[in-house]
């Protein structure tokens, strides 16, 4: 019985590291995600890539308070002269077959010859759906 016990509590020293590990790499494929499949694509204008991780349904709301959907932000991106958008201090929170992603950015863009500067900071929410991870949601707001 002593063994039992001592199984048993191994077992559960171990399980949530295991979980935490599964966590952590998780959290570094969103991360690549956040920066090669969404941002790096929208700097390259690589449409379809970009399309890729953003959900049918996705939905944005810019630091100005204009609503994109995943057709609006495909647009926009193809509508920039020149997009280039950096990102720090990403935080992943997992939460089951669900992420959120909170950090900073600054964007600047040029549109019919007319440059836009933003900073500020973002929450980018992901799913987990077929296998693979798509962005669901986007907030931007100003830096104080």
């Amino acid at each position: 019985m002593g063994r039992s016990i001592i199984t048993a509590l191994l077992i559960l020293t171990f399980v949530p590291l295991a979980e935490s590990q599964a966590e952590r790499d998780e959290a570094s494929k969103l991360i690549a995600f956040e920066r090669i499949g969404k941002m790096h694509a929208a700097e390259l204008k690589d449409l379809k890539a970009l399309s890729a991780v953003l959900h049918e349904n996705f939905v944005a709301v810019d630091q100005d308070g204009k609503l994109f959907n995943k057709t609006g932000l495909l647009q926009f991106v193809q509508a920039a002269s020149a997009l280039r958008y950096r990102s720090d201090d990403m935080t992943v929170r997992m939460h089951g077959s669900t992420a959120i992603i909170t950090g900073s950015y600054q964007l600047e863009w040029l549109i019919a010859g007319k440059a836009f500067v933003r900073h500020g900071r973002f929450i980018d929410t992901w799913l987990m759906e077929g296998g693979k991870w798509v962005a669901i949601a986007s907030v931007s707001t100003p830096s104080l």
